[in-house]
């Protein structure tokens, strides 16, 4: 199984490509997309239902069998419970006992793994997948990373420099400053009537 968590903040064009290249080369079954309710790290600026639900129409046109919209962080947050990685995980474990999990991520997430809460039990539950993006420094965690025993599966993917940040700088600015071609059509309309992200 795979695992994908983040903010989808808003969902783009990467995220759909980084899923579908892990999952066709690492011969996953399914791809759970976990929409993060109320993130550790970095707050998001779209709510978690708005999140979730433009999260829901990029996958449904994908059409992708393989991807799963999974809200289990989000109810959690909205129970006052926490949404973080390690807990999701061991809800896969209890759920999933005998399947193997791989979670993937960017270079960027990569770089701020050994923040993560409890990451060095994380590394021994899950393996990495890794896919490559524009990045500073991936090299230093990914080498502090297998040092601890973490196992790495690489997913080789062209480069995109499309960021969740850059589509919400491009709405500040207003909708005709906006390349819609960097999300799905279903999400520009959504981001497009929901007037997400507007000064």
């Amino acid at each position: 199984l795979g695992l994908f968590g983040g903010r989808f903040d808003p969902v783009h064009r990467m995220h759909l490509r980084l899923a579908v290249a892990a999952a066709s080369q690492l011969n996953l079954t399914r791809v759970h997309w976990l929409v993060t309710g109320q993130p550790v790290h970095k707050p998001a600026e779209a709510s978690s239902q708005d999140r979730l639900e433009m999260t829901r129409l990029a996958l449904n046109w994908l059409a992708d069998e393989r991807m799963v919209l999974d809200d289990r962080e989000v109810r959690w947050a909205d129970q006052g419970l926490t949404n973080a990685s390690y807990k999701t995980i061991e809800s896969f474990r209890d759920e999933c006992p005998d399947r193997s999990l791989i979670w993937i991520l960017g270079e960027d997430q990569l770089e701020f793994f050994t923040q993560w809460q409890h990451w060095e039990w994380i590394i021994r539950q899950v393996e990495l997948a890794v896919c490559s993006r524009p990045s500073e420094q991936p090299g230093k965690t990914l080498r502090e990373l297998e040092r601890q025993g973490a196992v790495i599966r690489p997913v080789a993917i062209e480069p995109d420099h499309v960021s969740s940040t850059q589509i919400r700088e491009q709405l500040q600015e207003g909708w005709n400053s906006f390349n819609q071609e960097l999300v799905c059509p279903p999400v520009a309309s959504y981001l497009q009537t929901q007037k997400l992200y507007c000064a």
